[in-house]
């Protein structure tokens, strides 16, 4: 009967993430090629994926307090009320004044970026009380695979949508998603299962969220991040790879539809590789078990992920035919869509059950945070070089230093025996 109840659980948590991330794909690959296309800079584009990053920053404090001490449920439902009123009046504004898209895109990205931290920092606190913690990494590698299937599908679609409807009709289908994705969270239970006993390695009591302010909150959370180093070190070692790989989120559609002059559906199709890697990748770490540290194989892929970003920039220089191009990139990203997944996974499921579950609100939402923090910077700094350089030598640049940040942290974890204090 238990297995049943979680079984049933998984499979609605499955099906509202498919529904979320299908519309939202869809979306924000519209918007990408609308932004390039309008303003064929990378710089252009690199402003739009700046927003949501520094939104975050600024509303650490505010959903971290939220989140710990408010219904999860209640705040997951909000978050989507509020993203389908948000994408009715971006709708409603591109309608009236098309000639303003950029303020209009900045806002809408604004909006789904409040309620998308909402909504993804309640249910990453909730996954506790949602499963039994023995089936938690069964349950991350399995969304992460239904979230690759949607993102498979949603960029093919998109492309092929986006011939024939404005960006304000993405947007009106994609409240229809939200609105399923909503169906399904009123459909989850949340007392499931137990929160499992505090962390032994919290060295601050959780006393009830409830009865603190905002800063008091705010300040409990970065007093456990400081006394935690394996995840302080997490965070800061993410802040720089997402520094990083800012210059593939920018440098790769602009090398791939501006340089390579790739026509949208084919662009698509090699996005779409991503997903399938993540969904093979996520597929096999839902039947295995790890022999190793989790944090160790996070390494290992980002140590993988350098080396194959050093070749994302070869077609500039080898004149392929379409179909070559078209071939490598897709190649390339399935590969990167299975070492994505074996780099997020082990870290989440890692933090899921290290992280104190009265704490786990603020303390995901400052570690997303702090991970991320560089990203705006680097979108700013890669959007320009990009718009002055040749793609394949910052790529080229990009995957030599990362792999010079990863065999450094390597060879610090094993001279400061780190994992052997936070044994996962």
């Amino acid at each position: 009967m238990k297995k049943d109840k979680t079984f049933r659980q998984m499979v609605t948590l499955l099906t509202a993430n498919f529904f979320g991330m299908f519309g939202s794909g869809m979306l924000s690959f519209a918007i990408g090629l609308y932004i390039l296309h309008k303003t064929g800079s990378a710089l252009g584009m690199g402003i739009t994926l700046m927003v949501g990053p520094l939104v975050a920053l600024v509303l650490t404090p505010f959903v971290g307090y939220m989140v710990d001490t408010r219904s999860h449920r209640a705040i997951m439902i909000g978050a989507q009320i509020g993203t389908s009123i948000g994408l009715l009046l971006f709708a409603l504004a591109f309608m009236w004044w098309p000639a303003f898209y950029y303020p209009e895109v900045i806002g809408l990205l604004i909006i789904l970026t409040i309620t998308d931290r909402f909504l993804s920092t309640a249910l990453s606190a909730s996954l506790v009380t949602l499963f039994p913690t023995d089936v938690l990494q069964r349950v991350n590698s399995l969304n992460q695979s239904v979230s690759s299937l949607a993102q498979l599908i949603s960029p093919i679609i998109g492309a092929v949508i986006y011939s024939f409807v404005s960006i304000g009709a993405f947007a009106l289908v994609e409240i229809v998603f939200e609105l399923l994705t909503l169906v399904c969270i009123l459909r989850l239970n949340f007392t499931v299962a137990k929160p499992a006993a505090e962390s032994a390695t919290a060295e601050i009591p959780a006393t009830p969220a409830a009865k603190e302010s905002l800063l008091a909150n705010f300040a409990e959370g970065l007093r456990y991040l400081q006394g935690n180093r394996l995840i302080l070190l997490s965070c800061l070692f993410g802040a720089g790879i997402n520094f990083l790989f800012a210059a593939v989120n920018v440098g790769l559609p602009y090398l791939q539809v501006t340089v390579l002059k790739m026509p949208n559906t084919l662009y698509g199709i090699t996005d779409s590789g991503f997903a399938v890697g993540m969904i093979l990748g996520g597929v096999a770490l839902s039947m295995i078990t790890l022999k190793h540290h989790p944090f160790l194989v996070s390494l290992w892929g980002i140590m993988l992920l350098g080396s194959v970003l050093t070749l994302l920039g070869v077609p500039e220089q080898m004149a392929w035919p379409m179909m070559g191009n078209v071939f490598f990139y897709g190649l390339l990203n399935v590969a990167n869509g299975i070492i994505l997944v074996v780099i997020n996974t082990p870290i989440s499921t890692m933090m899921q059950k290290l992280i104190p579950q009265a704490m786990q609100g603020r303390v995901f939402m400052l570690t997303g945070t702090i991970s991320s923090l560089l990203m705006p910077l680097g979108t700013l700094v890669f959007g320009f070089l990009f718009d002055r350089m040749a793609a394949w030598i910052i790529l080229l640049g990009v995957g030599l230093l990362t792999l010079l940040m990863s065999f450094i942290t390597v060879v610090y974890v094993q001279r400061t025996a780190l994992l052997a204090e936070f044994p996962a």
